[in-house]
């Protein structure tokens, strides 16, 4: 071949290579994150990451990164002992699934509970029974470890008014765009956890103010989840003599006798004010213990913990010792499991919003 026409030739491969390769990345477009994979068309609850985060042991809690490569929640111990171990974990998303779970560096001597994350995704915020400065009353406090080029720092606590008196459990932090910060608190003299919200002004927090009670009841109200704009707020609800009928409205007891146990509930913000509670159905709340609700960075899933099981007394059908080994040793054996829902399913696809980090 001339030198002139395998010149052209190669001019020629070259361009139908690169337009080429130029539509498929039109067609393919951007990769998706993690949590735009999740199921869409359901309408109950969906077991997430089977056998990689949610095993037969006990997961509690979940967050995404904002960009989706990553997965957070805690791990705890089987005991009945407290203080528990609890080891916050993180899983990161490789060639399209979940890879092995890890420890996170400052995590795995106290109990830790699951972690949130600022909307930015820089700040996480978790409580731990570990020691603080200055004192030594061991009880749960918020403890916040801001990210860096080498992965995250260290953990420092939060200052008061928000883990005071320093003989008081603060725990389950949620913060909106603002930096306003959600959590919980058991400040008050009879001892029952509520949910308050503390501001953020000029980097000082505020002294914080119990959340109306459209949220907190007489009962106990916990582990408040926020989302960025403060429209939304999931939270969990615990009754506390049910054989009485002292419980909170919607809360389900079913699967043996009554126990106090974790529903899941939801408040709109509507002028500026929360709405009623109301209690989440589409298979959400069971007989068991469910909590740490949490949305996706898009806001289209709920995330969160169920210790749901086929062990309700009396059980559907007489047990053989094949099924009994079988179901202790599986994914719903009692232990937390984490589970998604599309937020569609709870309110319909008009009312919730889409945005994309």
């Amino acid at each position: 071949m001339k030198p002139f026409l395998r010149s052209i030739f190669l001019t020629s491969a070259a361009v139908s290579t690169l337009l080429g390769a130029f539509s498929s990345l039109v067609l393919a477009g951007p990769e998706p994150r993690s949590y735009e994979l999740l199921p869409q068309g359901t309408s109950a609850p969906h077991l997430f990451a089977e056998n990689v985060i949610s095993t037969p042991d006990d997961e509690e809690g979940g967050v995404f990164s904002p960009d989706g490569r990553e997965f957070y929640f805690a791990k705890l111990n089987p005991t009945t002992t407290f203080p528990k171990l609890g080891l916050l974990c993180v899983a990161r998303w490789l060639n399209g699934k979940w890879a092995t779970p890890e420890a996170l560096p400052f995590s795995g001597q106290y109990l830790d509970f699951p972690p949130r994350f600022s909307p930015d995704g820089r700040t996480m915020y978790f409580a731990s029974s570990r020691p603080a400065p200055g004192t030594s009353a061991r009880v749960l406090r918020i403890w916040k470890v801001e990210k860096t080029a080498n992965g995250w720092g260290e953990p420092s606590v939060l200052p008061a008014p928000v883990n005071a008196p320093q003989d008081r459990w603060n725990w389950g932090a949620s913060v909106t765009q603002d930096g306003t910060l959600y959590f919980t608190s058991d400040r008050e003299e009879q001892g029952r956890p509520k949910i308050y919200r503390s501001r953020l002004l000029s980097g000082v927090y505020q002294q914080p103010e119990k959340v109306e009670a459209a949220v907190n009841s007489e009962f106990n109200d916990f582990d408040p989840f926020v989302n960025a704009d403060e429209t939304l707020l999931f939270f969990v609800a615990a009754g506390d003599d049910p054989a009485e009928g002292h419980h909170r409205e919607g809360v389900v007891y079913t699967g043996g006798f009554p126990y106090a146990r974790g529903d899941i509930y939801v408040s709109r913000n509507v002028n500026g004010h929360w709405t009623a509670a109301q209690h989440l159905e589409h298979g959400v709340n069971t007989f068991a213990d469910e909590g740490y609700p949490a949305l996706t960075p898009d806001g289209r899933h709920l995330i969160f913990s169920s210790a749901r099981s086929m062990f309700q007394v009396p059980v559907a059908h007489r047990l053989t010792m094949e099924e009994l080994e079988r179901n202790l040793h599986g994914l719903q054996n009692g232990g937390g499991n984490i589970y998604t829902i599309p937020v569609k399913a709870l309110f319909g696809k008009d009312s919730q919003k889409e945005r994309r980090p």
